[in-house]
C-alpha cells in the first residue's frame, strides 16, 4: 500500500481522462479513473485497497451523461463528506457553478484545463482538507 495521495478522476472524455491520469501519476499521485459517475461509484465500492476510505481528492467533470459531477459529488459526500473536489467544466455557467459550490465543491475550473494551475489547486485542496 502506498502513502501517496489518492485522486479520483471522472470525465466522459476519454482523452482528457487519460491525459490527466498520466500527468498526475507521473507526479506521484495514485489515480482512480472512471468515464461516468456510476462507474466511479462502482470502482470506489469494489476497491479492496480502501476505496472511498483512501480518497484524498475528486477531480470531476461537470457535464456527463447520466449522472453529472454535482450528483456524483453529493453521493460521494454521503460516505466521505470531507473529501475535497475540483469540478472541471466547459458548460456550467453561473447556475452550474452555484450548484457545484452548494454540493461542496472546493473549486470550479474551466476547460480547457490549465495543467499548471490544476496541479497547484490539487496541492492546495489536499492540504486544506
Amino acid at each position: 500500500m502506498t502513502d501517496s495521495y489518492r485522486i479520483l478522476i471522472v470525465d466522459d472524455d476519454l482523452d482528457i481522462l487519460a491525459n490527466l491520469s498520466d500527468i498526475l501519476s507521473e507526479l506521484g499521485y495514485e489515480i482512480i479513473t472512471a468515464a461516468s459517475g456510476q462507474e466511479a461509484l462502482e470502482k470506489l465500492s469494489e476497491d479492496e485497497s480502501g476505496g472511498a476510505e483512501r480518497l484524498d481528492l475528486c477531480l470531476l467533470d461537470f457535464k456527463m451523461p447520466g449522472m453529472d459531477g454535482v450528483e456524483l459529488l453529493e453521493k460521494i459526500h454521503e460516505f466521505r463528506p470531507d473529501v475535497p473536489a475540483i469540478m472541471v467544466t466547459a458548460y456550467a455557467g453561473e447556475d452550474g457553478d452555484r450548484r457545484a459550490m452548494e454540493a461542496g465543491t472546493w473549486k470550479v475550473m474551466r476547460k480547457p484545463v490549465d495543467v499548471r494551475l490544476l496541479i497547484g489547486m490539487i496541492g492546495q485542496a489536499i492540504v486544506s482538507k
